[in-house]
């Protein structure tokens, strides 16, 4: 279990709207989804991209591999919690 809410929704929908862009359009939408979410885009001048949104942190050497790296691991928190929710016992 992960042990953290997640917003799978907002998440979904989120994926869901990026998933046409590209380049700079993708960047954008990922840049301001962390200025109006409270989320995060740290690019330092020499070193790793970090991206926070929804929760979800990823990394990577340049700011569109984070942003790769991100979507990633957000498909993977959405399936997560997807089969952790299925597994749960049913109410009576």
């Amino acid at each position: 279990m992960t042990g953290r809410l997640f917003d799978t929704h907002a998440i979904t929908d989120f994926l869901g709207r990026v998933a046409p862009l590209s380049g700079d359009a993708l960047h954008e939408a990922f840049v301001c989804a962390a200025l109006e979410g409270g989320g995060r885009f740290h690019v330092p001048a020499e070193g790793r991209a970090v991206l926070t949104l929804y929760r979800i942190t990823a990394s990577g050497p340049t700011e569109a591999k984070a942003i790769a790296a991100w979507i990633t691991h957000a498909r993977e928190t959405v399936a997560d919690t997807a089969a952790e929710a299925d597994a749960l016992p049913a109410y009576p």
